[in-house]
C-alpha cells in the first residue's frame, strides 16, 4: 500500500479508540474531582446511617470513620 492510499477501516479503528480514550479520561478525571464515586458515596451514608442508629459514636467520629463531612453526617441524622 502506498502512503496515498487510505484504509477507512483502520483510520476508523484509530478513531473510536482516540475517542474512548478521551472520555475515559474525561471520566476518571471527573471521578477524582468528586473525591467519591457514587457507590462509595452511598455505603460510606449507609455507614454514618447504621452508625447513628447504634448511638455509640460522636457526629465527628462518624464523620472520621465514613469519610463524610460532618455537615453530611449532621444532614443524614437529621433525616434519620
Amino acid at each position: 500500500m502506498s502512503i496515498f492510499e487510505y484504509d477507512k477501516e483502520l483510520e476508523e479503528k484509530k478513531l473510536r479508540k482516540a475517542e474512548y480514550e478521551a472520555g475515559f479520561s474525561d471520566g476518571e478525571k471527573s471521578g477524582h474531582e468528586t473525591g467519591f464515586s457514587e457507590g462509595q458515596n452511598h455505603a460510606a451514608i449507609e455507614t454514618a446511617r447504621r452508625m447513628l442508629q447504634s448511638n455509640k459514636f460522636t457526629i465527628e467520629e462518624i464523620a472520621k470513620f465514613s469519610g463524610l463531612s460532618q455537615q453530611e453526617v449532621e444532614t443524614i441524622s437529621s433525616n434519620t
